[in-house]
């Protein structure tokens, strides 16, 4: 539609954003290959109506995207990169943009989780914790704590483990139900199981498993709501229970 109105070649910041628009809905289908081709074109657009400047925060939206893209498909060094870019437009532009830096910290840090780089992710959250406001951002803010939670069971700092996932839980039930508030809550439970096992809390564990279980399974009686991060999540925490059950087993052999 934008192409009609403001003509077949011409760039234009609202094309750009269409295009990213176009690449959002690609990458919500899966369909990565397709979402690469626009955010590309979206990319090239924004460079060239900006010129020789090309420091604009479009650019480092098109880059956040880019890395969540690439994060997506497993090319963690590609997804680095864009990440990276974005942090250096937004810093280079005059205002703070700080949704869009809390945004782009925690996604770096989720990619280098993912390469099991946990130190480094770890001092990335802290800094979008600090930036992220108490009042006003609870999703967020549950979601870093997570994420910290995650990173201190595997540096096996387990005191901060506990914090940080005591902390994420507490955000979490102060939102508003949702079936992401239920899937969040089940991961959470299940890094708790984690953490429970890692200290020797066998039933500790199963109980969090168990809680996680049934979260996932109030999501998932939609079968619209059936998504393959869910069923994933709800392959691990099965795994996890039958786990537990068979140490427990074990123990009470012995």
């Amino acid at each position: 539609m934008y192409k009609a109105v403001y003509g077949e070649g011409t760039n234009h910041n609202h094309i750009a954003e269409s295009y990213r628009g176009i690449a959002d809905v690609y990458t919500d289908t899966g369909e990565y290959t397709k979402s690469l081709h626009y955010l590309t074109l979206s990319l090239d657009m924004t460079k060239a109506i900006h010129g020789d400047n090309i420091t604009h925060i479009d650019i480092a939206y098109t880059y956040h995207k880019l890395g969540r893209l690439y994060h997506n498909t497993g090319q963690y060094t590609h997804s680095v990169h864009c990440y990276n870019m974005a942090l250096v437009q937004r810093d280079r532009c005059n205002t703070a943009h700080l949704p869009l830096y809390t945004a782009v910290l925690v996604s770096l840090s989720q990619t280098l989780i993912s390469s099991s780089d946990y130190k480094h992710a770890k001092g990335l959250l802290l800094l979008a914790l600090k930036h992220s406001p108490t009042e006003y951002c609870k999703d967020t803010r549950a979601n870093i704590c997570q994420l910290l939670g995650q990173c201190c069971l595997h540096l096996r700092q387990y005191r901060k483990c506990w914090k940080y996932l005591y902390s994420a839980l507490c955000y979490y039930e102060s939102l508003p139900s949702s079936n992401w508030k239920m899937k969040s809550l089940a991961q959470v439970h299940l890094y708790i199981s984690y953490l429970c096992l890692h200290l020797g809390h066998v039933s500790q564990a199963i109980e969090h498993s168990e809680l996680a279980l049934d979260l996932v399974e109030s999501v998932l009686v939609d079968r619209d709501n059936i998504t393959p991060e869910l069923t994933r999540l709800y392959t691990d925490i099965t795994h996890m229970i039958l786990g537990l059950y068979s140490t427990l087993t074990l123990y009470i052999d012995i």
